[in-house]
Order: C-alpha cells, then structure tokens, then sequence
C-alpha cells in the first residue's frame, strides 16, 4: 500500500514535472517569437523614418519669409537648403551656413541659434520642422539635444598689447588704428558677425571740407555744418546740459582725418558724396554699398594684417590690479573661458537700445517699441555696464538714436520716408510739418499716443494699397469711403480729423500750409477710398553710455581716470548731442572714435605708459 502510494506520488511528481517543462518551453517559444516580431517592427520602423522626398515651407524671418527645401530618404535628413530669403546680407550669411549643416550632420533640430540673427534661425528651424512633419517624421524626438559628458571649462589665457570689447565700427576702428601705431591687438565681439549698428546702417558719414568733396567742386564747412547742429539740437530738451558744442567742432575737425583714412589705411571705397533727404548740403560720404561694405573692407584689412578677430566670444568682465587699474577681459565662448591679459582696453561694444532692463531704467517710453528698433542685436550696454561696476560715470539723461516712424504691418517700408503723407495722432489732429528730419519726426512721434499715417487712393499709393487690402482686417489699419467713415474706423472723436483733412487740402490748394511745409511735398489727400495705418516711434540707437575726457579714456563722477580704460561709439557718445540725431554723424562718430582711442592706447603701450 505504501509503495503503491510512492509510485503513484511519483508518478504524479513526473507528471507535474512534465507540465511544468513544458509550460516553461511554451513560454520560451512565444517569449522569442513575440522579441522577432518585435525586432522586425523596430526595423521595419527604423527603415521608414521619414516618407522619402523633398519638401518646402515657410516661415517669418526678421526681414520677410524664409523658405527653405529639405530632402529625406527613409531614415534621414538628406540635405536642408534656403531656397528664398530677404535677410540682411551679412548679418544672416552664418546662419544660412550653419544651421543646414549642423541639421544634415547631428540629425536634430536641436540646433543652437546663431547670436545676433535669432530670427532668421528660428525662421529656418520653423521652416525644417514643418518639412519634417510633411515627411512623416517624428519633430519633438529631433528636438531632443543628444546628451554630451558635461566637462570642466579651463581658461585659455591669451596676452596682447590692446583688447578691443565689440567688432563693430568703433571696435574695428579701434583695431586698424592700434595696429597701425604698434599695438598688438585682439578683437572681441560677442555675436557671430561683425559690424555691429554700422553694419544696418546706411554706411554714409558726414565730415566737411574733405578731398572727396574738394575733387567734385563741393565748397563745406565746419561752421555749416555746426549751425545746422545748433539748429536741429534746439528743438530738443531746453534743459539739457548737452551738446557740448567744443567737443562737437572738436570732433568735426577729426572726422575729415577719418573719412580719408579709411581709404588710405583701410581699404574703404566712396562711392558718391551728396546730400539727402531734408539734409541737401553734399557731405555725406557714401560707400558702395551701405554699412556693411564698410564693415567689410575694415574686417579683411584687419585679418590680411594678421590681427586677431574672435567672434561669438563674450566679453563678461573687466580685469583690474590691486590699484584699480585695467588690466585686461575675461570672456567666454562654446570652446572655454578666456583670460585675456592687456595694457589697454577699449569698449566698443555699442549702446543699450537692446536691452529691456537698461531700457526701462532710462528710457521707459520707448521699451513697448523695442521689437522695431533698427540697432544691432549686440546693443545691450554690456560695455557699460562692466565699466560702470569699476566707478565710472554714466552721462545725464540718454536719449535715442531716432529712425523715424515705422508700420508694424510688414512691406509697407516706403511710407518710412515719404514727406507727402499726413501724420495725425490719438486725437485726429496733425502735430508736425511731416517734411522733418527723421530724428524729429521720432520725437514728436513719442509725445503722441498713437500716430497715425492717413493716405488716398491715388495712382501714387497704388503698390502701398495692394499691400494693405492683403493685410485686411487688421487692428493696425483703418479704411473708410470717406474721411468721416475713415474717423469712425480709427475711433477718433468727433469731426476732428475731418477738419483736419480739410485745412489740409485747402492748404494744398493755396501752397500755405498750416505746419509750413514745402509746396514740393504737399500732395492732396482727396480721393476715397481712404486709408490710416498705425505708426510707431523706431529707433536706430541711444544717447548715452560712459563719460569720457578728451582721448576717450573712461572718467569717474570725480573726473579721475580709470587707467587702462577707453570707450567709444555707442558707449561714449552723449556729449555730442541733445536729442537730436545729426545725418551721418553715428556712424563718423563710431569710426573716429575708434580711431583716435585707438591710436592713444597705441601710442600710450609704446611709450611705455
């Protein structure tokens, strides 16, 4: 009985044991067969990543669309390419350059924006992303940056005779002018290109009795030229301290000297003298082909030279001794901290229009308009603010660089300078003789709380129209078939603007109008439909930054030096002005500036001081 018992628990134990395999084999067999499906998927998935092709979008960049071609085969991105595009020659050249490649070689769209064309590489980016979409790829898994082994940053130091902070006009300036009288010299400029607000600028400078305007029979002065000053500067501030007018005729002089030496030592070409706009008098001194062929043909004098240009390397701080005394930079870039050791520093790192936190301190009015102002993407007071941590002093009430007035309805940028049209404000009353410098225009625009740009539908405004009835409905555009519907459109009150428009035409009529303007730029705003666009105050700089003596060393509240120090351009240029911008002064300014701190710091290191 008992062995009977153990045969069949044994038998049972077997049976189990049996069972049990093959539960364990079944198991086995399914787990291998669902990890070939499962690899088979993952194959099958990772062989068709995209839909193979070519696709295209668009996006806004900082000028107009971008748009931009990318080519897939199944398990990547073949090639990206800008297709179209109305960015500003230069400023953009790097990012067109980098991004596709950078795309093609990680195979991510996390890509780093280049500094100072933020958005033209978001245009670019947008664009790429969209395309991936089309071609059936997966967007936020190409967003993820690939995880690098964080590694400690050890300084690089490098030693020079002079470290220029900005590679704009005043920094290069600088460079070429240090160079020439001895120095050894390094260049550090924050964003990715050079140039800097020059670089955007028209590139003209003014400067009287010149070669250039002796060879084409142009009789100028200094003493015309500083009337027209005085003139402009005192529709301004009445309280204001500023312009000191020595300084200015001091810097009148020094400009002629610039304006040659650009062509003798740095290869600049002229390409006309002449006058412009409201400033007919011929001393504007222009290249052939704005500011950025002048930034051009200093930066491939410089580098032919041999002088050292480190860009998208921040500077973050001024270096002093014991005594207080400069004695160099540190910065920064992708690469590793830099040391750079000095005897002369020279800020040149432009102003702060760029900077909402300097903009609020100081210029409140103008922070909601910031987004329009034409001033390099590098104006964020840097300079200054690193200087002014050592004691130096800041100049009394900034003001800005005006620019005029300016649409925020894109393709509409030749309203900026027509004298023709009619300014009214909040309260459908006109406030100025519109025929104005632009700096004015700029200042009177500022003390308005909304300023608006009334036009016709004549053959003259035709393009302009086209534009604006693409643009429909619109919060920054009114219509209306007559002027009182046009009143009703904008919400101004009663019939003010249509009293307006008709003192205005009547002037047009007399050839006497009510402001003063000229007869040449009176044109009648009379046949419906009618037409106001929103304008807004635009910037192209500040007033402002640190005080500086004579040789544009940076000065103390007490007037003492700070050794080893010099600014100029943006950084320094208060004392030149009230609130008036001057025609082609900005950029003189930035150059000769450059060029005489330069050439002191130069001279200073030889001599040994």
């Amino acid at each position: 009985m008992k062995r009977n018992l153990k045969r069949n628990l044994k038998r049972v134990s077997l049976l189990l044991l049996g069972l049990v395999l093959l539960l364990s084999l079944a198991a086995c067999s399914l787990s291998a067969s669902e990890t070939a499906t499962s690899a088979k998927s993952d194959t099958a998935s990772a062989s068709a990543m995209y839909k193979a092709g070519t696709y295209t979008a668009t996006a806004a960049g900082n000028n107009g669309d971008v748009t931009v071609e990318v080519v897939f085969d199944e398990q990547s991105i073949v090639s990206v390419v800008v297709k179209e595009q109305s960015e500003t020659k230069g400023l953009s050249d790097t990012p067109f350059e980098r991004i596709p490649q950078q795309i093609v070689e990680r195979q991510t769209l996390a890509v780093d924006a280049v500094s100072g064309a933020t958005n033209s590489s978001k245009a670019i980016l947008t664009a790429v992303e969209d395309c991936v979409k089309q071609a059936g790829g997966d967007v936020e898994a190409l967003k993820v940056a690939a995880v690098t082994d964080a590694k400690e940053q050890k300084a690089t130091e490098l030693t020079t005779d002079v470290v220029i902070i900005g590679g704009g006009g005043t920094g290069l300036a600088a460079a070429g002018s240090a160079f020439e009288n001895g120095a050894k010299v390094i260049v550090l400029e924050k964003l990715a290109t050079l140039g800097g607000s020059t670089a955007l600028s028209g590139g003209a400078i003014g400067a009287t009795g010149t070669r250039f305007q002796k060879e084409q029979g142009i009789e100028d002065s200094p003493e015309s030229w500083l009337e027209l000053w005085k003139e402009r500067q005192s529709t301004s501030n009445p309280e204001s301290k500023y312009p000191d007018y020595d300084r200015v005729r001091t810097f009148m002089d020094a400009a002629v000297d610039t304006t040659e030496w650009l062509v003798d030592t740095m290869n600049h070409k002229y390409a006309s003298v002449q006058g412009y706009g409201v400033d007919p008098v011929a001393r504007l001194h222009f290249p052939e082909a704005g500011g950025a062929s002048l930034i051009a043909n200093m930066e491939k004098t410089l580098r032919d030279k041999g002088n050292d240009i480190l860009t998208e390397t921040k500077a973050t701080e001024l270096i002093t001794n014991d005594k207080g005394d400069v004695i160099g930079v540190t910065a920064e870039n992708a690469e590793s901290k830099l040391i750079v050791h000095a005897k002369k520093v020279i800020i040149a790192s432009g102003g702060f229009a760029k900077s909402e936190e300097l903009m609020k301190e100081f210029l409140p009015e103008f922070v909601e308009n910031m987004d329009i102002s034409a001033a390099g993407a590098g104006s964020t007071g840097d300079g200054i603010l690193m200087a002014e941590k050592l004691g130096a002093a800041l100049y009394e009430d900034p003001w800005i660089i005006g620019l005029g007035m300016t649409a925020r309805i894109p393709g509409l940028s030749a309203l900026e300078w027509d004298t023709t049209k009619v300014y009214v404000n909040e309260k459908g009353e006109r406030y100025m003789n519109e025929n104005s410098h632009y700096a004015l225009v700029t200042n009177k625009a500022a003390k308005n709380e909304q300023v608006w740009v009334v036009l016709d539908s004549s053959v003259a405004n035709a393009e302009v129209i086209k534009t604006l009835e693409a643009k429909l409905p619109s919060d920054e555009i009114a219509t209306g078939n007559t002027i009182a519907e046009l009143s009703s459109a904008m919400q101004l009150p009663g019939d003010a603007l249509v009293t307006t428009m008709d003192t205005f035409n009547a002037g047009v009529t007399s050839g006497k109008d009510a402001f003063g303007k000229e007869a040449a730029t009176l044109v009648a705003v009379n046949k419906g439909p009618f037409y106001a666009i929103k304008n807004y105050p635009r910037t192209m700089g500040t007033f402002g930054g640190l005080k500086i003596d004579e040789n544009y060393r940076v000065v103390k509240e007490d007037g003492s030096i700070i050794n080893n120090l010099y600014a100029g351009g943006e950084a320094a240029n208060r004392y030149l002005y009230n609130q008036v911008y001057m025609t082609g002064s900005a950029v003189q300014y930035a150059l000769t500036s450059g060029r005489l701190s330069g050439e002191h710091a130069a001279k200073a290191v030889v001599d040994g001081k």
